[in-house]
């Protein structure tokens, strides 16, 4: 994605090194590499295992909607 994207400082902020800047923007080289850096942070969380834990409540949660709508308790 290289749509570029403005941001708005509060009224009478001033931003580092840029005093009365109305609108700051993210070069399309540094939105591009932090892009990648995301896409590789979600693909190495992504890949990593649930834990057992997590697996057994999200099992017992199943379940206690499937009685919820059977009207079991």
């Amino acid at each position: 994605m290289t749509t570029s994207k403005s941001v708005d400082p509060a009224p009478g902020a001033v931003t580092e090194g840029h005093e009365n800047t109305e609108t700051a923007g993210v070069d399309a080289a540094i939105q591009g590499a932090l892009g990648r850096k995301l896409r590789e942070s979600y693909d190495q969380v992504v890949k990593e295992t649930v834990p057992d834990k997590f697996l057994q409540l999200l099992d017992q949660l199943k379940q206690s909607e499937g009685s919820e709508k059977t009207g079991k308790s």
